[in-house]
Parts: structure tokens; C-alpha cells; sequence
């Protein structure tokens, strides 16, 4: 509903002027008054027209007053009429001229000596014309009015109104500057004169520029006739929005003036006014009536006689002012600066070298529906002090107002649809918290088509926006980003959430584990082969070294004092020697005899050669499967071919690449026609002829290619597409984001990239709407008090899932591929546990038992023999005993009893032989 501001009754200046008038029968003609109207002081002024005929006087003046009216801005006319009307003689100008035609006459009066009182903006006059000896200053009552118009304005933060004016409201004189340096779009428009389908037209225009507040300045009769207009196209929303509203300006008048000076002085000029009351009476009539008798009381107490007398021929020779003329004309000026008279409207008085009236403007709405109307009194209006409201603001009208509110129908978790058109979320939380602030009612409803809303090649809109520009709808609430487009047909309040750009949302990417992919580097023909090589080898080396007879074991005196002592290659001996010659400590003592050399020398090269592959083809496998990247930037999306990718359709991210192409087009048509240019200088040509575009045209490529992809129009769609692996969406950062987290079966949903085009959430009112302000107001007191930190906290973590972490090999080897490894170290350390468990058995428990067995103590084993052996060694028998010749006869069970049990020493040196068992 639009609100209408009216500050009533606001006529020309000099539209009472000669109101004042009686008849001059007894007229004196030296001593008339000289008054100069612009044109549109008079075109419609019918009762000024009706008491001019009676040629009316000053009452207690013996001069007269002459009207001059300029039907055309032409100084040099005026100046003649004005000449032509001073043949008698004239004591005063009063200048409510055009500015040029004014400023050639008030050069006029100081040359002539005749003072002259100017009812203009001081905007329109020079520096000249304020000549402190000769020139009375009077600010209109418009003048002042205006500024009610500004602190209106700046009270309900307008953003945008119109002021509605007619042929009686002086727009060259009025100051617009009172507007000027606020944050507001202003029109000024004269009201379309004719039939109520004219004025209907030129409401809808407004409508149509978004232009939902304005002020009426004209007479009643107008004033009226855009009521009755607005009315009927307002009321057919009451039935819907309750209620409409209208503020009326006017001036609150001294009623002992008005009763007893104002209203007879009016009933008793002419037969048309008998019937005048104080409801018919404006400001600037009245202000004329008081500014004409307080000139007539000064005009008698200064006893002004001295007139300006000339003929037309003198008009443009005029010599100087007379001194007697000159200082009857400075003491008349003087003699304001102390005066003062109680006004109809107001008293008049004079400060900072300007006379002006103070007036005080009642402040009342009318809230009207569609079968009654009320009035009441909310405040008033002083220049001095500005508005003095009963109530915080001018537009609300007592009670609960009903809005009907557009919200995007699914965003989770901003908006959560319920079903039966009810919500959840985010945003829903935050309209609870602002209702509680406001005090508001309120009602709901989607989003026709669910979108938020974007515009087309044509100009038209569709979503949200569209509602808020049709009017439908009073509020939107979402996740609405603030974007210039936009901003353009609608307006967004400060943001409620943090900046929001677009991402990348895709199929998390599918490595390939493996626990022992150190193994799978070769082929299991090839390990084979390894394997069996490492066991042929190992037997070669045992039978070569048993059958050489140059090997050590073949040969072990000639090895008796050589350090280290060489090594016998058993089958033991040549696994291990194989098995460590692969590693970089090495295998150990080499065969002595040269056939056990060149197998060792063979299994060394092999081996080496094994290794060099085996570590190159790890290195390359690894090194190919971190080159395999996933995509996760803007730039990784638009280089493969392979994934499709787009944005919702008619969303934000949709219109971001369409614009961005867009430009890039504009750029490339801007630097052909530079470079093509052949008015240009051939230098300048030539510097700008290059081959190559200095612009990008990475988003031209982007939108072409998601215009053959196509768009989804849903998101169900969109993550459909996504899930099947071929498709990359591109959307909110805050969408794709909730989309990972919301349950175990968007775990496969990966969200990459850095966020691009960042944008703020923000609440969207139809354009100019005072809302803006009050939802602006609410959503920093939340801010403040820290609501919306818990709100974002509430909603992103409800209901939240952890998802298992994906690991990128891109950025290394993870533990599920090279985990084999440290299995590897466990089997190896598990089986070197169970070798010392069977030593530790066969070293304290296996003599043991044979002792029981046999009788044999335990002090006798092995290693006691060896000691034994040393002892004997030691008294001379021999220095040497082989521990490989230490055999053991057979022992005889007979009957449970050792019967010949004897232990035989043989040492190899020929011809010495020893018997130990009787000592055993």
C-alpha cells in the first residue's frame, strides 16, 4: 500500500497578495506599491483576477498596489511595465519575478533608491541583490515547508519518492536543494491535468519505477483527485493487506487570528468567499495576508511619503538615488529588524537579516480500509526542532501488520521444506527472531517456479524477484544473494550470513588400494622366476663348493691360520648368502675356489639387475598414478573433456557465467574495433595489431560448453548427474557444502575448488519499501547479540555425519598402499621369535630330556664335551679337537640298561686315538 505525504495547502506566494486590496476611490498616486509576478503566480489564481477588477487599496493606505503579471520570462518587458506603472510615483517593489527578469529589476530599484522586498529562495538571488540599505528578505512559507519533506525522509529512510505538484506550486522558487545529499531518489512531476484515467496512468508510471512514496504540494482540488485516484488502486489491496495509509502536513493555526482578523477580512472581499471557513484557509494566503498588513503598519510608522517618480522615456536613464528618497527607503528596511506580528499560521519575525514566519505543521494520519477511514494526530513539525512524533514511526499505523513473505521453497539448511506449506531451517529461525522484534504477522507461501530468480535476454524476471516486483508479495526470505541485477527492481536488506561464493561439487574420486602394491609393481610370472633363481642359485653354490676341490671344505689346512675363517656353503649357507647379497649389507664370504665365484659373481649381476628394474617400474607406477589428479578447480573442470558441468538452472551461479561470457564478448568486440579503427594514426594501429586477444576467453568457453551440457532443473537432478560420475555441479558453496554433510549416502560427494564470486545472503523487500530499514534494524540487533552465530552453528551441525576421510594420493602414498611393508617387518620379526623358541628348546630342554632318557647328565653335553676336550689338550695329548668328528656309537638298550655305551674322540691327525667311556 503506497503512503501518501500531503503537506496541504501550499499555493504560490503571491497568490493572497490583493486579497488585501479595497477599493481605492480616495487613491493617492504618488505612493503606490509596485508587485511583479511570474508566470506561474497568477495562470490559475481566479479570486486574485476577480479583486484586481475592483482596483482594491491598502485599508488606512492612501496608496494603491499595482499588479504587474508576466505571462513570459522577458526582462526587458517587465522593465517597461514596471516603468510604466511608476508615472504617478511608487515607494516599494515587491520582486516575485522570474530569477532573470528579478535580477534586472532589483538592479533597477537600488539605482533608483526604492526599496524592494524579494519572496524568493535566496537561492535564486546574487550576491548584489543583498543590499543591507534597500533590500527586505522574506523567506517563503514554502521555503520553510520543504524541510518537512526532508526530515520526513530522513525519519522512515526513503529511498525513493516522487513529488506530485501543480501549476501552483512554484517549482523555480521552492528550493529543491533541501533534497540534494540525501540518500534518496527524488522526482519532481507536475500532476497530469484532465480526466482521473490521466492521473490513474501517471500513478501506474510511478508504480512501474518503483516509486511507492510520494509527496502531493498543490491545491485542494488536486489534492483530492490524486486521493481518490490512489485510493481506488490501493484499496484493492485492503481487503488483503488490512489497511492504507495517509499522512497529512498541515499548518496549526492561532485560532484568535484566524476567528477575528483572517476569516472576516476573506467573507468580506468578495461574493464568491461568503461562505469561508477556517478548513479553506493555506499557508501562503494567510502568510500574504499578515506580510501586507505588517507592510502597512511600517509604511505608516515611517511615514514613507517620498515616491519614485519617471516617465517611460527615464526608464533607461536613470541618474541615482535622490538622498531623501535613498534614507525614507533605508530606514523603512531598518525598521524590520525589530518588528514582529502574530501570524494567522504563526508569528512573523526577523533573524539573520531574514524575515520569516515560524510555523508549526500538525502531523496527521489517515488509515483508512475498505469501508471506514480514521484520523488522528501523531506529531507536529517546527524548523527548529523538526519532528516531534507521538509514535517511532510515521508509517506504522497501530496494531499488528500482516506480510505476505516468498521463500524459497528447498535450501537446506536455510529453508527446509515440511509439507502443508510449512518450513524449517536457517532462515525460518531468523523470521521468528525478527517477528519478535517487529511485532509482525505474517504468511507463507513458495516460490511459484522455486527458483530465486534471474532475468532473461527480454528484461523479465522470474522467482522471488518476480513476486516482490508484482507485488504479490512483501518480503522474500532465503538464501538470496545481493547482486547489482537485482538491486536494480528490488532492495536487500544488510546481510544476515557470511559471503557465499561457488564451488565444484563432484563424485569423490575411487583409488585404487592395494596393502601390498610393492608387489604388483612385477608381474607373478616374473616373481616366479625370481624366486626359483634364488633357490637354483642357492643349490649351486652348495654344489659347487662340495665338489670343488678347491673350496674351503675340501681343503681346510690350507685355511688354518686365515682370518676370517672362510665359510662352508651349505644348502643353509647358500640360502643365506643369496638372500643377503640382494641387500645392501651384503652376503657375507665369497667361495674360495673360482667355480663357487663366477655362480656367486652371476647371482651378484642378476640381482643388481633385478633390483634396477624392480626400483625404476616402482617409481614409474607411483609416479603415474599421482599423475592422475582429480579435478579441483575451475580451470581443472574446463581442460578435460571427459565430466560434464553446469549450474542450476535460473540460478545465481547460472547468471555469474552468463555475464561473465557476456563480457568477455564485449571486450573482444571493443579491442577488434580499436585495432580495425581507420581513423586511428597509423602508429597508434600498429601498436594495437597484434595477433594474439590480450583477453581471456576462458568463461566464453565455459558457458558454451555448459549450454551442450545442459542445465538441471532441480537439484535432486543435479546430484543424480553427480553420483553417476560424469557430471560436475556447480553451485553455492553453502548448497554443495550441506549436500556432503547431511548423510552417509552423500558420502561419495566431494566439494572442491576455492570458492569464486563471493556474495552475501541477504532478505529482498519490493523497491523503495520502508521495510528495508526496519528488517535491516533487526538483523544487526541479532548480529549483535550474537544470534546468528548460534543460529549457523545450530543448523550446521544437526544432524551432521562424519564421512571417511579421503585420501589423495596426489599428495603422497597413503598407509593403505605401502601398509604391506610393515606387515613384511612383522612377519619377519614373527618367525625370528620362533627360531629362538626351538633354540631355546633344543639348547635347555632337548638335553634334558635325553638325560632322562639315557642317563646321561647334563653337564655332559655338547658344549661340556668341548671343555673336556680343551682340559685334555691342555696336559699335552693335543692342542686341537674337532667338533665335526665327535661322533657318538650306537647305544644299545638291552633289557632297560645300557649294556656298551662308549663315546669316540677322533681326531684327524693319523695314528691318535682316544677312548672316553669310562669317564662317561
Amino acid at each position: 500500500m503506497e503512503n501518501n505525504w500531503i503537506p496541504h495547502s501550499k499555493y504560490p506566494l503571491f497568490y493572497f497578495l490583493c486579497l488585501f486590496l479595497l477599493h481605492q476611490n480616495d487613491l493617492v498616486n504618488s505612493r503606490d506599491i509596485v508587485a511583479v509576478l511570474a508566470k506561474e503566480k497568477h495562470k490559475t489564481l481566479k479570486l486574485l483576477e476577480d479583486t484586481l477588477n475592483e482596483n482594491a487599496q491598502l485599508q488606512g493606505w492612501t496608496g494603491g498596489v499595482k499588479v504587474i503579471k508576466l505571462n513570459e520570462v522577458n526582462p526587458i518587458t517587465a522593465l517597461e511595465k514596471v516603468c510604466s506603472v511608476m508615472t504617478n510615483g511608487a515607494v516599494l517593489l515587491i520582486d516575485m519575478a522570474d530569477p532573470l527578469t528579478g535580477q534586472l529589476l532589483r538592479s533597477f530599484t537600488r539605482s533608483t533608491g526604492l526599496p524592494y522586498i524579494t519572496l524568493l529562495d535566496r537561492a535564486t538571488l546574487i550576491e548584489k541583490d543583498f543590499d543591507p540599505d534597500l533590500h527586505l528578505e522574506i523567506e517563503p512559507p514554502g521555503s520553510v515547508m520543504m524541510g518537512v519533506l526532508r526530515d520526513v525522509i530522513i525519519h522512515e529512510s526513503l529511498t525513493k519518492i516522487a513529488v506530485l505538484y501543480d501549476n501552483s506550486f512554484d517549482l523555480d522558487k521552492i528550493p529543491k536543494r533541501y533534497l540534494t545529499g540525501l540518500p534518496a531518489q527524488h522526482l519532481f512531476q507536475e500532476i497530469v491535468s484532465g480526466t482521473q484515467n490521466a492521473t490513474l496512468k501517471q500513478l501506474y508510471r510511478l508504480e512501474e519505477n518503483q516509486i511507492r512514496n510520494f509527496f502531493i504540494v498543490a491545491n485542494k482540488e488536486n489534492v483530492k483527485k490524486i486521493l481518490e485516484t490512489d485510493m481506488s488502486i490501493s484499496c484493492q489491496g485492503c481487503k488483503d493487506n488490512g489497511r492504507g495509509t495517509v499522512i497529512l502536513i498541515t499548518g496549526r493555526p492561532n485560532n484568535d487570528v484566524m476567528e477575528n482578523e483572517y476569516i472576516p477580512f476573506i467573507r468580506g472581499l468578495s461574493k464568491y468567499i461568503s461562505t469561508f471557513t477556517a478548513e479553506g484557509s493555506n499557508i501562503d494566503e494567510a502568510f500574504m495576508f499578515d506580510l501586507m498588513n505588517l507592510i502597512k503598519t511600517q509604511l505608516l510608522e515611517q511615514n514613507v511619503e517620498k515616491s519614485v517618480r519617471l516617465n517611460e522615456s527615464e526608464c533607461y536613464s536613470v541618474i541615482g538615488p535622490e538622498p531623501d528618497v535613498y534614507n525614507q527607503s533605508k530606514a523603512f528596511v531598518e525598521s524590520f529588524v525589530n518588528t514582529s506580528r502574530d501570524g494567522v499560521f504563526g508569528p512573523l519575525y526577523f533573524t539573520n537579516n531574514v524575515l520569516k514566519q515560524r510555523l508549526t505543521l500538525s502531523i496527521k494520519r489517515l488509515t483508512f480500509t475498505s469501508t471506514e477511514s480514521v484520523h488522528l494526530t501523531i506529531g507536529n513539525w517546527t524548523e527548529e526542532k523538526g519532528l516531534g512524533l507521538y509514535e517511532p514511526s510515521l508509517l506504522k499505523p497501530p496494531g499488528k501488520k500482516k506480510y505476505k513473505i516468498v521463500v524459497v521453497p528447498s535450501y537446506p539448511p536455510f529453508v527446509i521444506p515440511k509439507g502443508n506449506k510449512s518450513f524449517d531451517g536457517y532462515c525460518m529461525d531468523l523470521l521468528h527472531e525478527i517477528q519478535s522484534i517487529l511485532k509482525f504477522d505474517y504468511e507463507l507461501y513458495p516460490s511459484p517456479d522455486g527458483l530465486v530468480g534471474s532475468m532473461d535476454d527480454k528484461g523479465h524476471w522470474n522467482g522471488i524477484v518476480k513476486e516482490l516486483m508484482e507485488k504479490r508479495a512483501d518480503i522474500a526470505i532465503g538464501p538470496i544473494s545481493v547482486m547489482a541485477e537485482r538491486e536494480n527492481v528490488i532492495d536487500f536488506t544488510v546481510p544476515y550470513y557470511d559471503l557465499v561464493g561457488l564451488t565444484i561439487l563432484l563424485k569423490r574420486p575411487e583409488f585404487e588400494y592395494e596393502l601390498f602394491k610393492f608387489l604388483v609393481v612385477l608381474d607373478e610370472d616374473v616373481w616366479l622366476c625370481i624366486i626359483a633363481s634364488y633357490f637354483l642359485f642357492s643349490g649351486l653354490l652348495y654344489v659347487f663348493d662340495k665338489l670343488s676341490p678347491y673350496s674351503y671344505q675340501n681343503n681346510k689346512h690350507k685355511f688354518e691360520n686365515v682370518t676370517p675363517e672362510p665359510r662352508v656353503f651349505t644348502i643353509k649357507e647358500g640360502i643365506w648368502f643369496c638372500m643377503m647379497s640382494l641387500t645392501p649389507q651384503g652376503g657375507g664370504e665369497a667361495p674360495r675356489a673360482l667355480s663357487g665365484r663366477l655362480i656367486a659373481a652371476t647371482w651378484w649381476l642378476f640381482g643388481f639387475i633385478v633390483i634396477a628394474t624392480y626400483t625404476a617400474n616402482l617409481a614409474a607406477f607411483l609416479t603415474v598414478s599421482r599423475l592422475d589428479e582429480p579435478i579441483k578447480s575451475l580451470d581443472d573442470l574446463s581442460s578435460q573433456q571427459k565430466v560434464k558441468y553446469a549450474p542450476h538452472n535460473g540460478s545465481a551461479a547460472m547468471v555469474y557465467f552468463q555475464r561473465m561470457a557476456e563480457i568477455e564478448q564485449k571486450f573482444y568486440s571493443i579491442w577488434k574495433n580499436m585495432s580495425l579503427d581507420d581513423t586511428l594514426d597509423p602508429v597508434e594501429r600498429a601498436k594495437l595489431a597484434v595477433w594474439d586477444y590480450p583477453v581471456s576467453n576462458k568463461y566464453t568457453k565455459l558457458w558454451e560448453t555448459m549450454k551442450r551440457s545442459g542445465f538441471p532443473n532441480s537439484l535432486g537432478e543435479a546430484l543424480t548427474s553427480v553420483k553417476n560420475g560424469t557430471f560436475a555441479y556447480i553451485g553455492d558453496a553453502a548448497e554443495n557444502q550441506y549436500q556432503t554433510i547431511k548423510s552417509m549416502e552423500n558420502c561419495d560427494l566431494w566439494q572442491v575448488g576455492e570458492e569464486f564470486s563471493r556474495k552475501p545472503f541477504a532478505l529482498a523487500v519490493q523497491n523503495g519499501s520502508p521495510l528495508r530499514n526496519d528488517l535491516s534494524t533487526a538483523i544487526l540487533q541479532l548480529l549483535n547479540q550474537r544470534t546468528l552465530e548460534k543460529l549457523k552453528k545450530k543448523w550446521w551441525d544437526k544432524n551432521k555425519v562424519k564421512c571417511p576421510k579421503l585420501e589423495n594420493e596426489s599428495e603422497g602414498i597413503s598407509l593403505n598402499n605401502i601398509g604391506g611393508v610393515f606387515i613384511l617387518i612383522a612377519g619377519g620379526a614373527a618367525l625370528a621369535l620362533v627360531c629362538l623358541g626351538f633354540e631355546l628348546y633344543f639348547f635347555k630342554y632337548k638335553p634334558k630330556q635325553a638325560s632322562k632318557n639315557y642317563g646321561v647328565a647334563k653337564s655332559h653335553s655338547k658344549a661340556n664335551l668341548d671343555n673336556d676336550a680343551r682340559a685334555t689338550k691342555q696336559n699335552g695329548v693335543d692342542k686341537t679337537w674337532s667338533d665335526d668328528r665327535l661322533e657318538s656309537s650306537s647305544i644299545e638298550r638291552r633289557n632297560g640298561s645300557v649294556t656298551n655305551s662308549e663315546l669316540l674322540l677322533k681326531r684327524q691327525t693319523p695314528g691318535v686315538s682316544f677312548s672316553l667311556g669310562d669317564s662317561l
